[in-house]
C-alpha cells in the first residue's frame, strides 16, 4: 500500500513539474516587459497602447517575437535643439542602426531601452531649414490670449446659449448655475457676476432666490419648498439651469428651468423678459413672464389619488431649446433624461405665443402626447409633438442607457430644412453631439441613413446610439507633434449641450461645453491648468467651447475640426496642400463595450496623402494593394478620401490648431456609411510613425528598386528629414502603380 501511495505521489511531482515546466517554456517565457527610457531633451514613444510610466519613462510588454518599433523625438523648439547622441539596447550601441529617427527591434528577451540626447546647432541657412522643415505650412493669426478658448473666465462653465446684443456690441452668453459671461469676438470672455440676484448676504452663490419671481415662487410653494421638502441644496433658493435666450423683435425672453432635487423629473420651465440685456444682466432686472411648462415627474393617477412612484414619465420639463420657424411663429423643444431609477426620457416640441413667451393656445403641436403629471391645483399640460427618443432600456440605469438632453433646432433656408441637434450620453463621459434634419418643424427629423430620431427600439441594429449624424465627440489627435512634445494623450471630451445661431457674416457658429481629456502619467502638458486637469474627462470642469459649422454640398452640417478663432470655414484648398501626413480622428457613432455604452473618446490614426492615393494605418497592416487605394479631388472645395473601406467626402479648411498653437491645415467630412472623419496636418519632420508608408510602398517595389531606395535612406539617415522621405514616398508610390 505505501509502495503504491510512493508511486503515486513521485507521479504527481514528475506532472506538476512537467505542467510547471511546460508553463515556464511555452506560457511565461512567450512575452518580456521592455523598459524605455529616453534622457533630458528628448522623447521616445512606442505605436502601442499598453505602456504605463511618465514622460518616456516606461514599461511594455511584448510576445516574443514581435517587432517592436521606436519612434525617437529629440527636443527641437525655437530656443533648445537637440539631437540624438546614442541609442542603446541592453548595454549595446545601435545608433548606427537608427533610420529616420526610428529603431526597430525583434523582442527575443527582456530589453531596456535607453537614448541620449546633445545640444546641436540649430539651421541658419534657407537650404538648411527645408531639409527640417515644410516650407508649405498655411499662416493664421491666433487673436485670442489662451491657447484653449480665449479667457480663463470660460472655464467651469455648462449648458450655453448665445445671443448677440446690438445695443451693446457684446456676445451674451448664458449658463447654468447663475453664470453669465460677454465677449466682443466670441473668443475673449468676462464675467459678469449673476443674471439673477443670489440670496443676499452670500457672495458667489449661484444660486437665485426663489423669491425673485412671482411664477417662481408660486411654483416652489406648490412643490413643498416652504414646508422643509428640499429644492437642490436650500429652502430657499436654486440653481437656474440650462438657460436659452431668443429676442422677438425688441424684447428679450430669457428661458431656464428649476428642478425640485438634482437630476429630478418634478421641475419646470419659467420665462423672463427685457428690452434692454445689458441693464437686465448689470442689475439683476428682469420681468417675470411666466410658468411655460412642468412637470412632476411621475403619474399621480386619476382624481388625486397616491403618486404612483413606481413609474416615471416620459416629458420632463427642462433644458429648453426655443427657436423661430421659417413663418417666425415661435417653438421650443424641452426634456431630458433626468429622473429617479429607470427612466426613457424624450425630446419634445411646444408651440409658444411670440407676444408673451408662454404656451400658445389651442396649437395643434401642443395638443400631441400624453398628459404631464403635475401637482395639485396647477395647469394640466399636454407633452407636445415628440421628436426624439432614446429609449431607455428598463435593465439599466441612466448612466449605462441611451440618453439624450439638450436638443438645439435651427432652420436654415439655403438648404431648406430644421436640423435638430441633440446631446447622448453622460455629461461626465461620453457627451456627443448628433443631428438630424427634417423638411417640416414638427418632424420627422431623420438622420444621414433616414433613421428616425423618434423611433427606438431595443435592438442592437435600431439602438439610439446608432442614429444621428455624429457632429462631435469626444476625441484626441494622437499623433499630434511639433518635434519635441507629442500629445499622445490630451483632447477634448463630454462634448454636449449645444447651440447653434448665425453670426456675421453668414457664419454659423456653435457654443458648446467640454472638457479637457488629459492622461496625467504622461506628464505631457506644461500649460497653467495641468494641475486641474486627470485621467478622465470627469475630474475636469466643462468649458466653453465655440466651434464653427459649415454646411455641405449635401445641406449636412459638419463641425470644424479646432475650435473657432475668428477664422472662416470655407477655402479653396489645393491639390498639392493637401499631399502630406495627416492625423485622422473617425467619430464613431455606434456604442461600446455594451450595446448602450457610448464611447468616451475617439483616437487618431495616421495617413498619409500622396496624389491619388491615401494610405492609413489599417492599409499598412493588411498589407493593401496600392491600387486599390483612393484619393481624388470631388470639386472646388471637397475631395473625396477612401479610408479603411468607406469613401468620405472630406472638405478642408485652415484653422487653429489648439494642441500645438500654430495653424494648420485641417479637414471635416462625412461618409458613405453616415460617420465622420476629422483631419489634421502633420508638418513635424520628426514623426518617425509616418515613415511608416515609405516602407509600405517599398514593400510593393520590385527587388531592383527595393535596392536603390535603401542606398538612398542609408545616405540620408545621418541627417533625417520628413519632406525627404516623403518625397522618397511619392516617388515609390508612382513606381509601383505604374507597374
Amino acid at each position: 500500500m505505501f509502495k503504491k501511495f510512493l508511486a503515486f505521489f513521485l507521479a504527481t511531482i514528475v506532472l506538476f513539474g512537467a505542467v510547471g515546466m511546460m508553463y515556464f517554456k511555452f506560457i511565461a517565457q512567450t512575452s518580456y516587459p521592455v523598459f524605455i527610457e529616453s534622457f533630458p531633451h528628448g522623447m521616445l514613444t512606442v505605436d502601442r497602447g499598453d505602456t504605463n510610466g511618465e514622460d518616456s519613462k516606461f514599461y511594455i510588454n511584448c510576445k516574443k517575437g514581435q517587432t517592436l518599433t521606436i519612434n525617437i523625438n529629440p527636443e527641437r523648439t525655437e530656443n533648445k535643439y537637440y539631437n540624438l547622441s546614442k541609442l542603446t539596447v541592453n548595454g549595446i550601441d545601435v545608433t548606427d542602426e537608427v533610420n529616420m529617427l526610428q529603431y526597430r527591434v525583434k523582442v527575443d528577451s527582456k530589453l531596456t531601452i535607453l537614448a541620449y540626447f546633445k545640444k546641436g546647432k540649430r539651421p541658419s541657412s534657407e537650404e538648411e531649414i527645408k531639409k527640417l522643415s515644410y516650407d508649405h505650412e498655411p499662416i493664421i493669426e491666433y487673436p485670442a490670449e489662451s491657447e484653449y478658448i480665449g479667457s480663463d473666465d470660460a472655464y467651469d462653465f455648462s449648458d450655453p446659449s448665445i445671443i448677440f446684443d446690438e445695443k451693446s456690441g457684446y456676445y451674451y452668453c448664458f449658463g447654468s448655475k447663475n453664470k453669465v459671461m460677454r465677449s466682443k469676438d466670441l473668443l475673449n470672455w468676462e464675467h459678469r457676476t449673476t443674471y439673477f440676484p443670489s440670496p443676499s448676504g452670500e457672495s458667489g452663490n449661484t444660486a437665485m432666490s426663489l423669491d425673485t419671481f412671482p411664477s417662481v415662487r408660486k411654483w416652489a410653494k406648490a412643490h413643498g419648498y416652504n414646508s422643509g421638502k428640499s429644492l437642490t441644496a436650500s429652502t430657499n433658493n436654486a440653481e437656474p439651469l440650462a438657460p436659452d435666450i431668443i429676442k422677438i423683435g425688441s424684447t428679450y425672453f430669457l428661458y431656464f428651468s428649476l428642478c425640485k432635487e438634482e437630476n429630478s423629473s418634478e421641475a419646470a420651465i419659467f420665462c423672463v423678459k427685457t428690452t434692454d440685456l445689458e441693464y437686465a444682466v448689470d442689475n439683476n432686472d428682469w420681468q417675470d413672464g411666466g410658468l411655460v411648462i412642468s412637470s412632476c415627474g411621475y403619474n399621480k393617477g386619476s382624481n388625486n389619488e397616491k403618486p404612483n412612484k413606481s413609474f416615471y414619465e416620459e416629458a420632463v420639463a427642462v433644458h429648453p431649446g426655443v427657436f423661430e420657424d421659417e413663418n417666425g411663429n415661435l417653438f421650443m423643444t424641452y426634456g431630458s433624461y433626468c429622473g429617479k431609477d429607470k427612466i426613457n426620457g424624450s425630446i419634445n416640441l411646444v408651440e409658444l405665443n411670440s407676444k408673451n413667451g408662454l404656451l400658445k393656445k389651442d396649437s395643434a403641436y401642443n395638443q400631441n402626447g400624453s398628459d404631464i403629471s403635475t401637482v395639485h391645483g396647477e395647469t394640466r399640460f399636454k407633452s407636445g409633438t415628440l421628436v426624439s427618443k432614446p429609449g431607455s432600456i428598463p435593465a439599466l440605469d441612466k448612466n449605462q442607457g441611451s440618453l439624450v438632453t439638450a436638443a438645439d433646432i435651427v432652420f436654415n433656408k439655403n438648404t431648406g430644412y430644421y436640423y435638430l441637434f441633440v446631446t447622448y450620453g453622460n455629461e461626465q463621459t461620453n457627451y456627443n453631439i448628433r443631428v438630424a434634419r427634417s423638411k417640416s418643424v414638427g418632424g420627422p427629423y431623420e438622420d444621414w441613413n433616414g433613421e428616425n430620431m423618434s423611433e427606438f427600439s431595443s435592438s442592437k441594429r435600431n439602438n439610439q446610439y446608432t442614429k444621428g449624424l455624429s457632429l462631435i465627440g469626444g476625441y484626441n489627435f494622437a499623433m499630434s507633434s511639433n518635434g519635441g512634445v507629442s500629445y499622445v494623450d490630451v483632447g477634448k471630451a463630454s462634448t454636449g449641450s449645444p447651440c447653434i445661431i448665425k453670426i456675421a457674416g453668414g457664419q454659423w457658429i456653435m457654443a458648446l461645453q467640454s472638457r479637457l481629456y488629459y492622461k496625467a502619467e504622461n506628464n505631457i502638458y506644461a500649460g497653467d491648468k495641468a494641475a486641474e486637469l486627470y485621467d478622465v474627462s470627469a475630474n475636469t470642469a466643462p468649458f466653453l467651447e465655440i466651434r464653427q459649422i459649415f454646411f455641405n454640398s449635401d445641406g449636412w452640417p459638419l463641425a470644424v475640426a479646432e475650435s473657432y478663432t475668428g477664422e472662416s470655414a470655407k477655402r479653396k484648398i489645393k491639390e498639392s496642400k493637401m499631399n502630406g501626413n495627416w492625423d485622422v480622428v473617425v467619430l464613431e457613432r455606434s456604442a461600446s463595450e455594451t450595446d448602450h455604452l457610448a464611447i468616451e473618446r475617439s483616437v487618431s490614426q495616421p495617413l498619409t496623402i500622396i496624389d491619388s492615393v491615401a494610405i492609413s494605418r489599417n492599409n499598412i497592416d493588411k498589407k493593401t494593394r496600392l491600387s486599390k487605394l483612393k484619393f481624388e479631388k470631388a470639386d472646388d472645395y471637397s475631395y473625396n478620401l477612401l479610408l479603411d473601406g468607406v469613401i468620405y467626402k472630406i472638405y478642408p479648411t485652415i484653422a487653429w490648431d489648439w494642441e500645438l498653437s500654430e495653424p494648420a491645415y485641417i479637414f471635416s467630412g462625412i461618409g458613405d456609411d453616415g460617420t465622420t472623419v476629422w483631419g489634421k496636418k502633420n508638418y513635424s519632420p520628426y514623426m518617425g510613425i509616418y515613415t511608416d508608408a515609405y516602407y509600405y510602398a517599398l514593400s510593393q517595389a520590385d527587388d531592383e528598386t527595393q535596392q536603390v531606395y535603401n542606398a538612398r535612406m542609408s545616405e540620408i539617415s545621418a541627417n533625417p528629414s520628413q519632406v525627404a522621405i516623403d518625397e522618397m514616398t511619392k516617388e515609390l508610390v508612382k513606381k509601383v502603380l505604374e507597374k
